[in-house]
């Protein structure tokens, strides 16, 4: 055992890194996969290909998005980048031990794609770039090998300058500024056989040659210098390249010429020790670089999508919500199943915010507000938010999952030669064409969408008549919407939600008697109960005679926080527990932390 142990401990430790891999994005990241498959739509159209391939980088580009379309099957996805990750490291592993480092230093080929794994926790990096790392490695294993062989070392120094004059622009053109990768680690090999003549000279040349290639390049391509130099499909934004970045393209140049300065590691415990430090280094990289608020909303975004309601409160429940984006999931979640005026304030609310997120023109924040219009009936505004969020990718791609959204709008609204536009798009997608083509045969056919268990009902529920829409009053724009159609108890929720977390009584008192009609036959949900208890104790001094069936439980509460307050505002207990979780408390203890009003949307239309 102990000898088969000595003898596979490399293709071992390789295993285990990418089964860890692999387990890492299945599991606990699974919504990055989610969040970066979204935000493009791989196309099978000619078309499509050339407009990749037209820029320098193309050919990574296309193929990283050509892997993270099979990030809609979410094993599918994992198992891709965990391959992909064993790929640089084995790659990587061959520069190292081509620049002369023994097999004791294996645990130095991590290194790579480690470093790149913590890089991968930025959102917006994208799998072009660690498909134009390999195949800069893959380039530079190659010029190695082929400098060795017969015919070059007979051709000597003209063949190998041939083979990088027609190469390098080659390369560039197919994966970006990782040539500049390449001529440097030229540079490193030549100099380091500089007893051959002329192979500095050829080094230097190789280097400046690169340098040249991209500034041809410019005179002919309208983008800036630095996105020729630092990659056009390798970083979602242009107008930043993360330093990681530079770093990572610089590495497997420079660290295999060091291997050979690597010192000797001659004692039984110093490999397993090498090993643990890169293990234990990069696990504590790992774990602190996937934290934060940043992932909260990517999961959210994510349990959102796949209608995961009940892994949204659960959620919620073990880590209370923060920003307008997750509170606003968070209700969105307690609506769909039927507990939003029950469970309130059970959450943590920031005012109408968390209602409907104020609209910034990002490709993240209008997702939750998009999404609550939709599921509420509000169509038109459902689709401009969608639509401003697919438009706002700063990388100017298409969304697949935006453009089914758009499709369904459209085909709600009835408008089916923009819904037949966006589905020809989809047809042409891997994992949405089966979707798109039964989109497709609805299409123009009244009586069966009509009778469609979503666009059936969103017909229903939908504003026909046209009007101004102002978000600055959501409150009339929801009783608008409900008294359209009655059996959208959706509607009546939002509205009575709105307008507690606005605390705003007079209109709640104003709006309730209209849910007679939502179908609360024998129980009032409890945060209205407690807002009618709160209101009927303002003007009178005991429970007697109130009109509404409320709870004996609630009325018991309502004297318990009356009582306490009365004694002592800042008690523990009006902030913790029970008495904690009510619209009493979100009324009077909580006001100067909460949001009262809504902050000034900007106008998108």
């Amino acid at each position: 055992m102990k000898t088969k142990l000595t003898r596979y401990w490399k293709p071992l430790l390789t295993v285990l890194f990418g089964l860890s891999a692999f387990l890492f994005w299945v599991f606990p990241f699974l919504p990055m996969l989610s969040f970066q498959e979204q935000y493009q739509l791989f196309l099978f159209d000619t078309g499509y290909f050339v407009e990749r391939i037209s820029v320098p980088g193309g050919l990574a580009d296309w193929l990283g998005e050509f892997l993270v379309q099979f990030y809609y099957v979410y094993v599918a996805g994992a198992l891709l980048l965990a391959l992909l990750l064993v790929v640089l490291q084995r790659l990587f592993w061959q520069l190292l031990r081509r620049g002369g480092a023994a097999d004791a230093w294996y645990a130095a080929s991590f290194v790579l794609p480690l470093l790149l794994w913590w890089y991968m926790s930025d959102e917006n990096v994208l799998v072009g770039f660690p498909v134009a790392l390999s195949a800069a490695m893959l380039a530079m294993l190659g010029y190695e090998k082929a400098s060795r062989s017969m015919f070059f070392s007979r051709c000597g120094k003209p063949a190998r300058a041939a083979l990088l004059l027609l190469g390098l622009p080659v390369f560039y053109w197919l994966f970006g500024p990782v040539s500049l990768t390449v001529a440097l680690y030229v540079l490193f090999l030549e100099v380091s056989r500089r007893r051959v003549s002329g192979s500095v000279a050829l080094g230097a040349a190789t280097v400046v040659y690169a340098v040249a290639v991209v500034l041809v390049c410019s005179h002919f391509l309208s983008y800036p210098l630095y996105r020729l130099f630092c990659g056009l499909g390798y970083y979602r934004s242009p107008a930043f390249v993360p330093p990681m970045q530079l770093v990572l393209i610089l590495i497997p140049a420079a660290l295999p010429f060091l291997a050979v300065r690597f010192p000797t590691l001659r004692r039984s415990w110093a490999v397993p020790v090498s090993v643990a430090a890169v293990a234990v280094t990069g696990f504590l990289l790992i774990v602190t670089a996937f934290r934060g608020v940043k992932f909260d909303i990517i999961e959210y975004d994510f349990l959102v999508r796949t209608n995961a309601w009940d892994g949204i409160l659960r959620k919620a429940a073990s880590r209370p919500p923060s920003t307008p984006f997750e509170v606003a999931c968070v209700n969105l979640a307690l609506s769909k199943k039927g507990q939003l005026g029950d469970r309130l304030f059970e959450f943590y609310q920031n005012g109408s915010e968390g209602l409907f997120p104020t609209f910034a023109r990002d490709m993240t924040t209008p997702l939750p507000a998009a999404e609550v219009f939709f599921h509420l009936g509000m169509i038109n505004e459902a689709l401009r938010y969608t639509f401003e969020a697919q438009e706002a990718i700063p990388d100017f791609r298409k969304s697949g999952r935006l453009t089914k959204r758009l499709v369904q709008c459209e085909i709600v609204n009835g408008h089916y030669a923009v819904a037949e536009k966006y589905l020809r798009r989809l047809q042409k997608s891997l994992f949405y064409a089966r979707w798109a083509d039964e989109q497709m045969f609805l299409l123009h056919n009244e009586r069966t969408i009509n009778a469609h268990p979503l666009y059936g009902r969103l017909r229903r529920y939908r504003y026909t008549r046209d009007f101004l829409f102002s978000d600055r009053e959501m409150d009339q724009m929801l009783g608008l919407l409900y008294t359209h159609c009655y059996d959208n108890r959706q509607a009546f929720e939002y509205l009575m939600a709105y307008e507690l977390v606005q605390r705003d009584m007079d209109r709640f008192m104003k709006y309730y008697p209209i849910g007679r009609y939502a179908g609360y036959s024998d129980h009032i949900p409890y945060a209205f109960q407690q807002a009618l208890v709160l209101w009927w104790t303002q003007t009178h001094s005991s429970f007697e005679g109130m009109p509404w069936g409320i709870d004996p439980a609630v009325r018991q509460g309502m004297s318990t926080f009356i009582g306490t307050y009365m004694h002592d505002k800042n008690a523990s207990s009006l902030r913790e527990g029970p008495l904690a979780n009510t619209f009493w408390s979100y009324m009077l203890v909580n006001k100067d932390k909460a949001q009262a009003t809504k902050k000034e949307m900007k106008q998108i239309y």
